[in-house]
């Protein structure tokens, strides 16, 4: 469907007038389609409807709680950064069974209200956030469902400051590491791991993958 479109001369989003709204609330003014965004993320979702995956929306792209909750209400989960973004999807109706908290710089306290909600995986960033996570757990008297994400060293071919996967940056576990995580893993209380993370870098601007980045691969 086309989101917005010309109605009688007047702008709309969906069937609703621009023109009415910035006379109610001034501009400038943000507006989303609830038609469009549940149009593409069913569109996301349907090719991988066999393998029934849990399908988690980056909260930090936009707080809108009405955004998250057209989302949600499609059976996405959320993708949360802070303790913060994770209040916001509860609010906007997200189950906590599908709520994922990822990112660097969780503190205690975040993990904490993480763990004592009850979400379906914190995604660990570096070898000592594992300790941290298992202190924490531990205090509780609860165990934490764990991914660990582990930085491949693959080059995105995007914007140095949105690559993510190479060596010597800040996010994740470098694939040398992994045999000591793993390791760190076993042997800390509380800590149940789930599986892995790979995120290497987003909005790769071709759609040819360089021969290097297959070898590496």
């Amino acid at each position: 469907m086309t989101a917005f479109t010309y109605r009688g001369g007047a702008l709309c989003a969906d069937t609703v007038r621009l023109d009415a709204i910035a006379a109610q609330v001034g501009t400038p003014f943000y507006v989303y389609s609830d038609a469009k965004l549940r149009d593409n993320y069913r569109a996301f979702a349907a090719p991988f409807a066999d393998l029934e995956p849990l399908i988690c929306y980056a909260v930090k792209a936009n707080v809108n709680i009405a955004v998250i909750a057209a989302l949600a209400s499609c059976g996405a989960g959320a993708d949360v950064t802070s303790a913060g973004e994770m209040e916001r999807a509860l609010r906007a109706g997200v189950p906590v069974s599908k709520i994922i908290f990822s990112g660097v710089g969780k503190t205690s306290d975040e993990i904490a209200q993480a763990l004592k909600a009850g979400i379906y995986q914190i995604n660990v960033e570096s070898i000592p956030e594992l300790r941290v996570i298992s202190t924490v757990a531990t205090a509780l008297g609860l165990r934490a469902a764990i991914a660990l994400r582990v930085n491949p060293n693959v080059a995105a071919r995007t914007y140095y400051k949105i690559a993510t996967g190479e060596t010597g940056l800040k996010f994740g576990i470098d694939a040398a590491q992994l045999d000591e995580a793993m390791e760190l893993t076993r042997s800390l209380p509380a800590m149940d791991l789930k599986g892995f993370q790979v995120h290497v870098g987003s909005h790769l601007l071709t759609m040819k993958i360089p021969r290097s980045l297959c070898q590496a691969c």
